[in-house]
């Protein structure tokens, strides 16, 4: 039996809104409401701040599966991320939040926390739901993705090292390079015991160690003991950590080349604390170029990543898709640049 609501109290607001509510308010049909909502541009401005407005009044919300049901696509756009939590992401979603701004899509995001296990089973998630298009942001496998992409109703986009599977919509860099080049930077400087901080947590950050190993390697001064790594709650605590660790391990130890502009500050601070001069006796070169490297003493070097344009450039590969539109390319290289600073010779 229905409920009526008590003397002295309203229904709560939005409860059982439906569209055709809405449409009843404001005296036209459900379909001119969906298709306001859905694409403003198709209606007066008049009518849709009408529409809009009586929306907001009667609290109505709209039904996602239903959309899903009647239409192609629910109108959402599923984001995949192993590391929404970290700095360097924040870069990526602006670039994606700024080119799905001004389009009918809404954009959520899903973070596996670098659990290559979780991936395929978020993937999943997504793709039940009938979304427009789905972006996998820095995928640790594709062992289990191929087969999940293959089958997918809707285009599916990738930010990856380039060294991975996918040939198609895809945007992102090669991080072996990523490595090689700040290490040949490095010696270039008159560096030469040049250690390697943070662990390998995933295929990008492997690749740039393998990078290093390469480099140090042609140079004739490979030592598995200069590369260190671990884990801790604050990177900048754990880049301190490392390092003096590696100071232990390796005494003449003259630079890094830091995971992480995190990490890269965590050792700028233990030099300061130890009397280590930076970078007369010592070099730094971090990876990502956040903001604070600019602004530390002496300034950061560090590798340069074009976040905000890799997110912006998916984002649009990804809506071409969507809208069948023809695309420039199928695979973009964003590259990287070495920004040298006070924190190298």
């Amino acid at each position: 039996m229905r409920k009526s609501v008590e003397p002295g109290r309203t229904a709560r607001r939005g409860a059982h809104v439906k569209l055709s509510d809405v449409a009843k308010k404001v005296g036209v049909s459900p379909i001119t409401i969906s298709r306001a909502l859905r694409n403003p541009e198709v209606v007066s401005e008049e009518l849709r701040e009408i529409i809009l407005r009586t929306v907001e009044e009667m609290g109505y919300i709209p039904n996602l599966a239903a959309r899903a049901l009647a239409g192609r696509h629910n109108g959402i756009v599923g984001v995949i991320t192993p590391a929404l939590h970290q700095y360097g992401f924040a870069g990526l979603m602006l670039g994606i939040e700024d080119r799905f701004r001004d389009t009918e899509f809404t954009v959520q995001y899903s973070s596996t926390l670098h659990h290559a296990e979780g991936e395929a089973g978020l993937l999943k998630s997504f793709l039940t739901q009938k979304p427009a298009g789905v972006v996998i942001a820095g995928a640790e496998s594709y062992r289990d993705l191929l087969p999940l992409i293959g089958n997918a109703t809707c285009p599916i986009a990738h930010i990856t090292d380039l060294s991975q599977e996918p040939e198609t919509l895809v945007v992102g860099l090669d991080h072996y390079a990523a490595g090689a080049e700040p290490t040949r930077f490095l010696l270039s400087r008159g560096y030469q015991r040049i250690g390697f901080i943070g662990r390998g947590a995933d295929v990008r950050s492997r690749r740039r160690i393998e990078g290093y190993e390469a480099v140090m390697r042609e140079a004739g001064r490979c030592d598995p003991d200069l590369i260190i790594g671990g884990d801790a709650t604050s990177r900048i605590g754990l880049g301190r950590e490392l390092f003096s660790r590696l100071l232990q391990r390796v005494p003449d130890v003259d630079a890094v080349f830091a995971q992480s502009d995190e990490l890269a500050l965590g050792v700028l601070i233990e030099c300061k604390a130890r009397g280590i001069r930076v970078p007369e006796d010592f070099g730094i070169c971090g990876f990502n170029d956040l903001e604070f490297s600019s602004f530390t003493e002496p300034t950061l070097t560090t590798v340069h990543i074009p976040r905000y344009d890799i997110g912006y450039r998916v984002a649009d590969m990804l809506l071409r898709a969507i809208s069948d539109e023809p695309l420039d390319e199928d695979k973009v290289d964003c590259g990287f640049s070495i920004i040298p600073r006070g924190s190298t010779r």
